[in-house]
């Protein structure tokens, strides 16, 4: 199990740089959705971006996920990405839990704000610049 709460730095800045100054963790995401009549955007993304009262974003996470649900919205963007470009292996590129979980916030994000047109492989664009442009992708975050 990954505890979400173990990258709360990571997941907070990136909550500051995209304005959404609430975090919540909840133990299960899907149940949470339920309970709040919230549609998941993917069912393995472990989070939900959600807008309260006066427009206040709110990132709802789960609080501790399987490795394999990560892992299984990695490999649903490489199936994605495939069809843009073959040669790219997402799951080496996005290779730890820190870039995982960078990808899966941004990915809500852009999904849940619909601030990019295009679909699937556009909004996974968008967050790929996102990620090289915070530093996610660069060579000395490989260990990360």
């Amino acid at each position: 199990m990954v505890s979400l709460k173990k990258y709360k730095k990571d997941l907070e800045k990136l909550s500051l740089d995209y304005l959404i100054f609430n975090i919540k963790y909840v133990p299960d995401i899907m149940e949470w959705a339920v309970e709040n009549n919230q549609m998941l955007g993917e069912p393995h993304l472990p989070m939900k971006l959600v807008v309260e009262s006066d427009d206040d974003l709110t990132m709802v996470l789960q609080s501790e996920v399987k490795e394999s649900m990560i892992s299984d919205v990695i490999k649903n963007l490489s199936v994605r990405w495939s069809v843009r470009d073959n040669t790219v292996d997402m799951e080496k590129k996005l290779d730890t839990t820190r870039k995982r979980l960078a990808y899966c916030f941004l990915k809500e994000y852009a999904r849940a704000l619909q601030k990019v047109d295009g679909g699937e492989i556009s909004e996974d664009e968008w967050v790929l610049e996102e990620l090289d442009y915070l530093g996610y992708l660069a060579p000395e975050n490989a260990a990360s």
